[in-house]
């Protein structure tokens, strides 16, 4: 989708969302700026378009790299249901052999872990009702959040930041319920 932008009686643009989630976060837009894409039919204040930006704010209290989160984001957003919510993005800090780093996303329906590898992706859900235990971990070497689930499956995530594994567990604990 191309997004055109008007700040300031100027138009910019044509963005795509996650150039646009790019800019709110660098605080190049804000939630008044107006905003057109085909089929929107007029412009309009982004704000009363897109729930994005509040959604990925939230996402960004414990230090995560909005770059990531935007990533992140348009991945998950893409497989989730018109039900399920996102309530959390946590994502390993940067590695130098790593493109890019595992993300932990937590929603209504369920916890979902995204591993990065030389080949790619490979992404990891399961529902909370499946999920026994989260834990988070401290050692000399950093952090590390480990999920089991019915099966006996172990997820584990390493270099997670601690204020992010916090919050996951805490999210996690709350939907576990």
């Amino acid at each position: 989708m191309e997004i055109f932008v008007s700040k300031e009686n100027q138009q910019h643009g044509p963005y795509d969302q996650e150039q646009l989630l790019s800019l709110l976060n660098d605080g190049k837009l804000n939630r008044r700026d107006l905003i057109f894409y085909e089929g929107l039919g007029e412009w309009k204040p982004l704000e009363e378009v897109f729930e994005v930006e509040e959604a990925l704010m939230h996402y960004m209290d414990e230090g995560q790299d909005a770059e990531v989160v935007a990533e992140v984001y348009q991945h998950v957003a893409q497989i989730i249901s018109s039900h399920e919510q996102i309530f959390y993005i946590a994502h390993q800090k940067r590695k130098l052999m790593k493109t890019k780093p595992d993300a932990v996303i937590v929603t209504n329906e369920r916890l979902i872990v995204i591993h990065q590898g030389l080949g790619g992706s490979r992404m990891e859900d399961h529902q909370w009702r499946d999920i026994i235990r989260v834990e988070m971990k401290e050692g000399l070497m950093g952090t590390t959040f480990s999920m089991l689930d019915r099966n006996d499956h172990l997820i584990q995530v390493d270099d997670l930041p601690k204020p992010q594994l916090e919050k996951v567990c805490q999210l996690a604990q709350e939907m576990r319920g």
